[in-house]
């Protein structure tokens, strides 16, 4: 069996509950809404219709869910009857307010809808996947209310608005509702900033190392080529000569066990050996 994503344990969280509010449980549907052509709900998630139809029914709207059967997946459409409130007396469905917990509201459904989270452990990113140009400005407009930065663009054809900030990810997954999901992502982004550290630690060190030991080869090199000029190496100065034959007995020690050896700096030995090679360069 499939383990499940990111993504769909931190709708299955915000699934769990229902708004308390009549204008939040409009805002969530609303935000649902703003995915489909025509503020149609059609949803290829069992779980973002269920939760539409309980935000529904708990405002004594009547509401159910079919499933639409298409090549690739099923689908799962909003169905709300008409309401005659107006000529039977009875009380208006509820509408969205302007306040910021229909602001919450309204991500909430449309994250559920068609919203995806990048995972924990790799760069910060959540698109919602909106189905007009106004729709994606609107959403920018919620986000920036919860401090949240968010910009708008294209996937094939089609405006996207993504939230790449971890800083924002995380206060937009706990304005939502989504704790434990901001718990995940924090702890992920965590493990994956040590492997990064590790892994450039890693990279410098080995960079280091095939550097250590090019200079090494160059500098052995040089030695062998001035001991077989004897004139040139009686001519070495008494420093370079000793530097040359503690690297030609100690062809893999560092610069700093050279140095020690020698009772010399390290960038002494350094330029010592610099020197050996740049000699046996000389014509």
């Amino acid at each position: 069996m499939r383990a499940a994503s990111f993504t769909e344990r931190v709708l299955a969280e915000l699934a769990s509950e229902t708004p308390t509010l009549p204008c939040c449980r409009a805002a969530l549907v609303q935000g649902m809404r703003l995915s489909g052509q025509g503020g149609e709900l059609v949803t290829t998630r069992l779980v973002a219709a269920r939760a539409a139809v309980a935000a529904l029914h708990a405002s004594s709207v009547p509401a159910a869910v079919e499933r639409l059967a298409t090549p690739r997946r099923h689908r799962y459409r909003l169905i709300v009857p008409e309401q005659p409130g107006a000529v039977t007396g009875q009380a208006p469905a509820p509408a969205p307010s302007g306040d910021l917990c229909c602001a919450r509201s309204r991500l909430r459904g449309l994250l559920l809808a068609a919203g995806t989270l990048g995972r924990g452990d790799g760069p910060p990113l959540l698109e919602l996947r909106v189905a007009s140009q106004p729709a994606a400005s609107g959403v920018i407009e919620d986000l920036r209310r919860l401090g949240v930065p968010g910009v708008a663009a294209l996937r094939r054809g089609r405006p996207v608005v993504q939230v790449r900030s971890a800083a924002g990810l995380a206060t937009l997954l706990s304005s939502l509702g989504a704790q434990r999901g901001r718990l995940e992502f924090e702890a992920g982004r965590v493990v994956g900033e040590v492997r990064s550290g590790v892994s450039r630690r890693l990279n410098a060190e080995t960079a280091n190392l095939h550097r250590t030991v090019a200079a090494a080869v160059l500098q052995l090199e040089a030695i062998e080529l001035l001991r077989a000029d004897r004139r040139r190496w009686d001519a070495l100065p008494p420093a370079l000569r000793e530097a040359a034959v503690l690297r030609r007995r100690r062809p893999r020690a560092s610069l700093e066990v050279l140095a020690f050896a020698a009772g010399c700096s390290r960038p002494a030995m350094a330029g010592r050996l610099h020197r050996l090679v740049a000699t046996a360069a000389e014509d």
